[in-house]
């Protein structure tokens, strides 16, 4: 009979790595709004007293960070906002002293006068947690001067053990984003001061402005435009990208989260875009990269993600102006928005024609003739001058006049 014991102690120990590490024990989302989460599988350190001793250290190898704030509503913020993955919260988090570094977020002056508030997260998911910050105090401006950062940092197996320098950088250098706070404060493990003067440095950097934001993303999207045109369809699409996150758009597959509005408020003061209002220009420099995505799916004859972003992007245009979640494209009665919007003056009436006419296009390799007789009349509200969509708008009235008296000629009814 089979023994685990009888394997030798280095494959033992790749079995408990492997099935104790973080890696393991994610669980990828369930839908592109909720993140990720974690379930450990511990029934392992139960099997004897070897296996327990042999397993924990493996255990051991995982970085666990422990968060601590007096606000209760920090804790939905973070993973829903932020989308970080959170292991526990409660008494466990709260008693939980296993952990390399310890967050601790307050306002001075106010000293805490009820409890506080524990979760505990993974080190691969402490730039997501500092990104989230990030954006919020980009969100909701001086929202970092009246907070108080504390960093402990420990080696929660060997008091008084140095931390490696390579994990200080890993659990520090993402406070980096972090800036203008009330105050901050390292402290534990021996902290090296070249890790804490790197971290203030950082600190110390200015976010760019609204104005270096959108003229930063304009340059990716006109460098992503000459790519597409040379052919070079998987470049163009990573400079699109490049230039969604430069306006704080993160993507990910096929998720897009929109972060920081309240950073583009207001008249630009200078620039290429000087005197314009940052939500419209930033607005407008959405749609012209949706439309471009959608433009290098087509080349790329890659239907189905064309489609998808054209489709998504729709929805999300008529669920704005309507209310309406609906996705489906097959519905004629739902199309009066479009001329809603051109009627209003919308501001990416051009781009917005281009994403209506492209996704016409794949839904008509796809086969979805019944989206292509409503995406193409649509598109042609949108682009009056533009030729080839009107041709192909002629084209559909034509053959629907036809199918129409062919029907007559049958006495059929419709």
């Amino acid at each position: 009979m089979f023994r685990f014991l009888d394997l030798p102690a280095e494959i033992r120990d790749q079995i408990y790595h492997d099935v104790l590490s973080t890696d393991t024990a994610r669980r990828p989302p369930v839908d592109d709004d909720e993140p990720a989460s974690y379930k450990f599988n511990l029934a392992i350190l139960q099997a004897n007293k070897q296996i327990h001793h042999e397993a924990k250290k493996a255990f051991q190898d995982n970085v666990f960070i422990k968060i601590t704030t007096p606000w209760p509503e920090s804790i939905d913020h973070i993973s829903s906002e932020g989308r970080v993955p959170i292991i526990t919260t409660g008494s466990r988090a709260e008693h939980f002293q296993a952990f390399h570094l310890w967050i601790w977020i307050d306002t001075p002056g106010f000293p805490l006068s009820g409890p506080a508030y524990s979760m505990l997260i993974c080190l691969e998911d402490l730039p997501a947690f500092t990104r989230m910050w990030h954006f919020s105090n980009l969100n909701h401006q001086s929202l970092n001067t009246y907070l108080r950062l504390k960093l402990t940092l420990q080696d929660p197996h060997v008091p008084d053990r140095k931390i490696p320098r390579d994990l200080q950088d890993r659990l520090l250098r993402p406070f980096g984003l972090v800036k203008n706070l009330h105050s901050l404060s390292v402290h534990g493990a021996k902290v090296l001061p070249s890790v804490e003067e790197a971290l203030v440095k950082e600190q110390a950097i200015p976010d760019p402005s609204p104005e270096e934001c959108l003229e930063r993303a304009t340059a990716l999207k006109d460098e992503g435009n000459k790519s597409l045109l040379a052919g070079e369809y998987a470049s163009a699409l990573r400079l699109y990208t490049d230039a969604f996150v430069a306006i704080h758009i993160t993507v990910s597959g096929r998720r897009r989260h929109v972060h920081a509005d309240g950073y583009y408020v207001g008249e630009l003061a200078s620039g290429l875009y000087k005197g314009q209002r940052s939500d419209y220009v930033r607005l407008v420099l959405r749609v012209k990269l949706v439309a471009n995505f959608i433009q290098a799916y087509l080349k790329m004859k890659d239907w189905e993600e064309a489609r998808f972003w054209g489709r998504r992007s729709i929805a999300l245009f008529r669920s704005n102006l309507t209310g309406d979640l609906d996705n489906d494209l097959r519905d004629n009665t739902k199309w009066g928005w479009v001329r809603e919007a051109v009627n209003m003056g919308f501001p990416a009436q051009t781009e917005m024609g281009k994403i209506l006419y492209r996704t016409a296009l794949a839904s008509r390799e796809l086969g979805y003739d019944k989206e292509v007789e409503n995406l193409i009349p649509a598109a042609a509200i949108c682009l009056p001058h533009d030729g080839l969509v009107q041709n192909e708008k002629d084209i559909l009235n034509e053959r629907k006049a036809e199918y129409e008296e062919y029907l007559r000629d049958i006495g059929a009814e419709f």
